[in-house]
């Protein structure tokens, strides 16, 4: 069947219409799947415990030079990479107990359990991050915290 004139138009019209809608609808959802650069300090713990400690070099770009102790990414990823493997340290459970911004300044605690050569350690861990200029925010410092219940004095 053929259309003519104004029934091609109708067609393609239709066509142009129906497209328009799938290309918004497929652009809403990669626009939504992409992550922001600019994460909340919760987020970056997340980030943290989702690269830390088996892909190091992710974990750096998390982290402030202060952090690294005044190091460069490349020589901290070369340095504490293989201690953390001869380490063998797992965390078996991480959880965000609380969070709190003060401007350009958050601290999120989490209680962890992590697992290493040495045994396994329930631990509180308190994570200082700081906003950069650019308006990311980075880890600047962890703080452990841990009970040891069973030694003696």
């Amino acid at each position: 069947m053929k259309l003519k004139g104004k029934g091609r138009w109708v067609v393609w019209r239709r066509l142009g219409f129906c497209l328009a809608i799938v290309v918004c609808v497929a652009g809403g959802g990669i626009a939504g799947a992409q992550k922001s650069p600019f994460s909340t300090p919760r987020e970056v713990v997340e980030q943290w415990f989702e690269v830390y400690p088996g892909n190091i070099e992710l974990a750096a770009e998390l982290t402030t030079t202060a952090f690294r102790e005044g190091v460069s990414k490349e020589e901290w990823i070369a340095t504490r990479g293989p201690y953390l493997r001869d380490l063998q340290l797992k965390y078996v459970r991480a959880k965000i107990a609380h969070e709190k911004m003060v401007g350009e300044e958050a601290h999120v605690i989490v209680h962890a359990h992590i697992v290493t050569l040495m045994g396994d350690q329930p631990q509180d861990e308190l994570y200082v991050l700081l906003k950069t200029p650019e308006g990311r925010w980075m880890i600047d410092q962890v703080e452990v915290y841990t009970e040891t219940f069973n030694s003696g004095p």
